[in-house]
């Protein structure tokens, strides 16, 4: 039996070769074909492919969240079908909308999901493959291998990477796509932004369970934009006896009567009568309610770091400051996000935590 594996971009390009190397296992009789290891020096390229696609019974495709709109890759999942072979469309990543745009040639094919309980089963019933022990110790190698090159090519901890998906496709961020570096995302721009706000908010609404804010003014959380968010606060506090009822919310505000008040805005005019109508503000959200009171501190010492902590992902950035120690302002400028428990984010959280420590009750 004749297959054509097909690829695009890195990350796929190493699943496909797993893949060829499992099924080759697994049936002598399978010849498995990977551009990338069966064309040799001298041979055309295109031709090859062409070729080895017409002779084959199977065509499957190595998708990723990286690649499902590869023009390669869609050409030979088109020329297969084309063809009346059989694509089996092999899914790598959690992605609902893989095949949501207009003329993709996979609307009609079943996919498989590498991530689905039916995986194995799936997998040897496209292939015709015996279930046996024997092949199930051989697929469990072959499901740690593709585990291992996930990790490898991953961008962001685990943690964060839902949340960094969503920001990715946030219009209001200016950077569609951010850069990454040791598995950190570096945004441009959006930083202490209503839409940054939003989302983390929505992220936290009834399945979040750690929200942190290390802010001076918080006015955009208290302008009124964000009822539901207060409204559940509220139901998580309503008992006294559960606390707050399985969430750790909290929020610091710079208190208006500090030295640092001094040096924390280029206008100081404005600035505390701004922080003093906040936390006004605020105290009315919070109104007698005992449990949400204890979730707000402020904080008197120079605020170097900006935290945002949204159950195991930090959102971080690092105010600049002028000639006379004031910082510059932050909002839409860039920040990063990475994971909690990445050095970085435990340091973020020993930072927060002490902070929290030394922060007096509010009300």
């Amino acid at each position: 039996m004749n297959i054509f594996i097909s690829w695009s971009k890195a990350k796929s390009k190493e699943y496909a070769i797993k893949t060829k190397e499992l099924l080759e296992k697994l049936n002598p009789k399978i010849e498995a074909f990977v551009s990338e290891v069966d064309i040799y020096g001298g041979e055309d390229v295109q031709d090859k492919i062409i070729n080895k696609i017409i002779e084959s019974e199977i065509l499957v495709l190595c998708f990723t969240k990286e690649n499902k709109k590869a023009p390669w890759l869609l050409f030979e999942a088109g020329f297969a079908r084309g063809l009346k072979k059989t694509v089996i469309p092999l899914l790598f990543d959690d992605d609902p909308n893989w095949h949501s745009w207009i003329d993709n040639p996979m609307n009609v094919v079943r996919e498989v999901r590498f991530n689905s309980v039916d995986f194995v089963s799936n997998f040897f019933s496209c292939f015709n493959i015996n279930n046996s022990a024997t092949n199930r110790k051989k697929i469990d190698i072959y499901i740690q291998s593709v585990i291992n090159v996930n990790e490898d090519f991953r961008l962001v901890d685990i943690q964060c990477e839902d949340l960094v998906e969503t920001l990715i496709h946030n219009d209001a961020f200016i950077m569609e796509n951010p850069s990454f570096r040791e598995k950190s995302a570096f945004f441009l721009s959006g930083f202490e932004s209503y839409d940054l706000l939003k989302i983390i908010t929505e992220s936290f609404l009834y399945t979040g369970k750690q929200l942190w804010i290390y802010g001076r003014k918080n006015m955009k959380l208290f302008g009124g934009s964000f009822k539901e968010f207060f409204l559940y606060l509220h139901e998580k506090a309503a008992n006294e006896q559960l606390g707050m009822d399985g969430i750790d919310f909290r929020c610091l505000f710079l208190d208006p009567n500090s030295d640092e008040v001094r040096r924390a805005h280029l206008k100081q005019e404005i600035f505390k009568p701004e922080l003093e109508a906040t936390i006004l503000r605020a105290k009315d959200e919070v109104g007698e309610n005992i449990q949400l009171k204890k979730c707000f501190r402020s904080y008197t010492n120079r605020r170097e770091e900006i935290i945002i902590r949204v159950d195991n992902s930090i959102i971080y950035s690092r105010p600049s400051f002028d000639a006379y120690g004031r910082p510059q302002l932050l909002t839409n400028t860039a920040f990063e996000v990475f994971g909690v428990k990445s050095n970085k984010g435990k340091e973020c959280v020993n930072k927060f935590e002490n902070v929290w420590v030394m922060a007096q009750e509010m009300f």
